[in-house]
């Protein structure tokens, strides 16, 4: 009798786990109540609305591109307006310049007085020519004579040889300038710096 209530027992317990539980709570999801699929069954997923799942793609990162600079154009000057070589100018600016009224003035005083024997008003003249024409080779010819014929044959020397420096280019001034140099030398005592001084003026 008591095998009998017992497998009675077992059996009713083994029916009572193969049915539903009724002790499962519910799960609450977004406002619903939704009941838990049994053990094994697949349970599809829905999609959240407004949510929307892009899968992540590479980006490809590159630098940014650089504009190449642009090229230095240098503009080239027009074969006419070239600068003119060396040798189209003149060899001594100063020839090419016309001589000052005072200069020319003082000069042809200084000669009337050096005619008369008025050496040293002569020489004042040439001296103030000189300070306004620095560069007039025909001032330094007329002061280096007007030294000499004082006897001063040092400065009139250096007067002479600094003319010289000052008319490179006009062959003729250079040819008295030297022959100047030569009678100055030869009267100081200077014999053979005078013959120097000649063969020099012989060149032009």
């Amino acid at each position: 009798m008591k095998k009998v209530v017992l497998t009675a027992c077992v059996v009713a317990l083994v029916a009572g786990c193969a049915g539903p539980n009724p002790y499962q709570v519910p799960v609450e999801e977004r406002g619903r109540a939704v009941t838990p699929a049994e053990p094994g069954t697949p349970v599809p997923v829905e999609s959240s609305p407004g949510v929307r799942v892009q899968p992540v793609e590479r980006i490809p990162v590159g630098r940014m591109p650089v504009e190449p600079a642009a090229p230095v154009i240098r503009e080239q000057r027009p074969a006419d307006t070239a600068p003119a070589p060396f040798e189209t100018l003149p060899a001594n600016p100063s020839a090419a310049q016309p001589q000052s009224p005072a200069v020319v003035a003082l000069l042809e005083t200084a000669r009337r007085d050096g005619s008369g024997g008025n050496l040293r008003l002569a020489q004042s003249r040439l001296e103030r020519a000189l300070r306004i024409a620095p560069r007039d080779p025909e001032v330094y010819v007329q002061l280096a004579d007007v030294q000499r014929r004082q006897g001063q044959f040092l400065q009139a020397e250096q007067v002479a040889l600094k003319g010289i420096s000052v008319a490179s280019g006009q062959p003729k001034t250079l040819k008295r300038l030297w022959q100047l140099v030569a009678e100055i030398r030869q009267e100081g005592g200077n014999a053979q710096g005078a013959q120097d001084a000649r063969r020099r003026a012989a060149a032009y």
